[in-house]
């Protein structure tokens, strides 16, 4: 009888304090639509860097429970991650001045962001500046890596048009709202095909940026599990898996 009330107690005690070994379970991971990489389907969570994770719940030996995901604007899931330890962010930029904000494990991929413009339109460009002199309007997903290169190198704010998610900033560029859109190319390529459109109907014309993706974790967060989700990444990596996402776009 003792024993059957030491076991009662020690279970008692585990489910109070909790178990204090690293698990990618005890993350909490907010994500967007950025397809291929991360994006809903019939109200799943798919994508390549959706894949990557459930690789690593498995190298952990950590059930993988889809409800750990939550997808929101963009801008939310960034703010959320900002503020809130024990937040993965993805798949998210590495860019100098996003450096300091976040601990960083990755890579996952190489994102080449630039200005996509409709092709029928015959838009050339050289530089920024170029687009500037003819006041060519730009589409750029509020806080997204578009917008912030666009911020950077100083483009004018009154020729930024800013859209929520890429659902309307790919809207805003067909229906002639604009004349370009400031965003990743291999999303853009992915969105167009969904969309029904050619796949020469719209063209990269000038790359912005090129910057590896990364899980973008909160500043706050607990240093082992942070460690622990590097190592897990690592490994995966010098094992040289071939369906790992990292490659250059």
């Amino acid at each position: 009888m003792k024993s059957v009330s030491l076991l009662a107690g020690l279970a008692w005690c585990f489910a109070a304090f909790g178990d204090d070994t690293p698990s990618l379970s005890h993350f909490s991971y907010v994500t967007e639509e950025y397809p291929p990489y991360n994006h809903l389907d019939q109200g799943s969570q798919t994508g390549q860097t959706i894949d990557l994770l459930r690789q690593l719940f498995q190298h952990t030996h950590t059930p993988f429970d889809p409800a750990l995901i939550q997808s929101y604007p963009w801008l939310r899931a960034y703010q959320l991650a900002l503020e809130t330890p024990n937040t993965v962010l993805f798949s998210t930029n590495r860019t100098p001045s996003r450096e300091p904000l976040f601990d960083w494990v990755g890579p996952i991929a190489i994102d080449r962001v630039a200005l996509i413009a409709r092709r029928e339109a015959g838009i050339t460009l050289d530089t920024l500046d170029e687009a500037a002199r003819v006041g060519l309007r730009i589409a750029a997903i509020r806080g997204d890596i578009g917008e912030l290169n666009l911020a950077e190198a100083g483009y004018p704010d009154h020729l930024i048009h800013r859209a929520l998610d890429s659902q309307s900033a790919l809207a805003m560029l067909l229906n002639e709202r604009v004349d370009l859109w400031a965003y990743s190319t291999s999303v853009v390529d992915w969105l167009a095909e969904r969309a029904g459109h050619a796949p020469t109907a719209l063209e990269p014309i000038h790359t912005l940026s090129r910057y590896p993706l990364y899980f973008a974790i909160n500043r706050q967060s607990d240093p082992a599990l942070v460690a622990h989700f590097q190592r897990a990444l690592a490994e995966l990596h010098a094992l040289e898996n071939p369906s790992l996402v990292y490659k250059d776009e």
